[in-house]
C-alpha cells in the first residue's frame, strides 16, 4: 500500500460542526499505516535513542523537515494539509514548521495550560496544531483541551524563550490555571483514545495541556503547523521565532508565503513542493554546546525551580 496523500475518510458535516463547537477534533486514520511505519523509526532514533539529526540545539525537537526526509515529506505530501483545510473551510494551506513531542513510559513531566494565539507572529484564526500521534494514545496520557475555549478572546502572556526575558506588558494575562474548573459542569474537559495515523486539529485559542505519562509505553505524536486563509503576519517582539524568517520579513498585514512558507495544499489542486524549502539551517553552533541551549531542557528547569520555590516559601 502507498502513502495516502488525501484523508483517508471524507471529512464531514459533524467533524467540521464540532470543530466550530469545541474549538478541537479528532479526524480518525486520516494517515494510513505506511505512514507510520515511515516515520516511527526515525522518530524512535530521535526521541529515544537521541541521535543528531543536525536539528537545531536550541530546538531539538523542531524543524524535522529541514533535515529528515521522512518528515519533510510528511510536510509536503501527507494528507495533514487537506484535513485541517476542509474541517477549518480555507482553500489553502502554508506551511508553518513542524514538530515532535514525546513523554517517556511513566513520566511525570507536565506542559501547563495555555493557548497558542500569542506565540505566533500572526493575525488571525486559521493556525491550529494538528497534532497526530505515532503512539496509541489512551484518556490518561492524551492531550487534553478544555471545549469553547477558543471563543474566549484572551490574549495571554505566552513562556516563550522571548517573553521570558521581557517585562510582561498590562494588557496581557498570565496562563490560567484551568485545574479548577474541573469543579464546575460549564466547562468540558476533552481526551480521547487515539491509534497512530488519527488527526487531533486544536484552535490556537483553545486552551490545552499535557500531562504526564503514566503508562508503561512511550507517548509519540508529531505536530504540523499551517497557515489558513486569514492568516496575516503581525510580528510582536514576545512570539516564538521563526528559523530562517526575522521579523523584519514579517511585512504586517501581508499573507506569508516564499520558500519557507510554501503552500502546501489548495483546492485547486496547486501546491509549490519543496525544491525551494532549506535543506539545514543559516547557522553553525559548536556540538558541545547542545545540553545547554536546549530551551525545552531551560523552560522545564525554570519551571521547577519556580516550584521548589513556591514550596520553601
Amino acid at each position: 500500500m502507498a502513502l495516502n496523500r488525501s484523508p483517508q475518510n471524507p471529512i464531514t458535516d459533524e467533524d467540521i460542526a464540532t470543530y466550530e463547537r469545541d474549538g478541537c477534533v479528532v479526524l480518525r486514520g486520516v494517515c494510513n499505516a505506511e505512514w507510520i511505519e515511515r516515520l516511527m523509526p526515525v522518530a524512535k532514533r530521535l526521541v529515544i535513542d537521541k541521535e543528531d539529526f543536525g536539528l537545531l540545539p536550541s530546538y531539538p525537537g523542531r524543524y524535522m523537515a529541514r533535515t529528515i526526509p521522512e518528515f519533510r515529506e510528511l510536510a509536503f505530501e501527507s494528507p495533514l494539509a487537506e484535513a485541517a483545510c476542509r474541517v477549518m473551510g480555507s482553500r489553502e494551506a502554508h506551511f508553518f514548521f513542524d514538530e515532535i513531542f514525546a513523554k517517556a513510559p511513566r513520566s511525570p513531566e507536565k506542559t501547563i495550560w495555555h493557548t497558542d494565539r500569542m506565540g505566533w507572529p500572526v493575525s488571525g484564526k486559521m493556525v491550529p496544531s494538528l497534532w497526530m500521534p505515532l503512539t496509541r494514545i489512551t484518556h490518561a496520557n492524551s492531550l487534553e483541551c478544555i471545549a469553547g475555549t477558543h471563543r474566549q478572546d484572551v490574549r495571554y502572556w505566552l513562556f516563550s524563550p522571548n517573553a521570558r526575558k521581557m517585562i510582561k506588558p498590562a494588557d496581557r494575562v498570565p496562563h490560567v490555571d484551568c485545574e479548577p474548573w474541573r469543579k464546575d459542569p460549564q466547562y468540558r474537559f476533552l481526551t480521547w483514545e487515539m491509534e497512530p495515523g488519527d488527526l487531533l486539529i486544536v484552535h490556537p485559542w483553545t486552551l490545552h495541556y499535557s500531562g504526564g505519562n503514566p503508562e508503561d509505553f512511550w507517548r509519540i505524536a508529531v505536530s504540523v503547523r499551517i497557515f489558513g486563509d486569514d492568516i496575516r503576519w503581525d510580528p510582536r517582539p514576545d512570539c516564538v521565532n521563526l528559523a530562517g524568517i526575522s521579523f523584519d520579513e514579517m511585512i504586517p498585514g501581508e499573507r506569508p508565503g516564499g520558500p519557507l512558507c510554501p503552500l502546501v495544499w489548495s483546492a485547486e489542486g496547486h501546491r509549490e513542493g519543496d525544491s525551494q524549502f532549506p535543506r539545514g539551517f543559516a547557522t553553525r553552533w559548536a556540538r558541545a554546546r547542545k545540553d545547554d541551549v536546549n530551551e525545552y531542557d531551560v523552560f522545564e528547569k525554570s519551571l521547577a525551580a519556580a516550584r521548589a520555590g513556591a514550596k520553601s516559601g
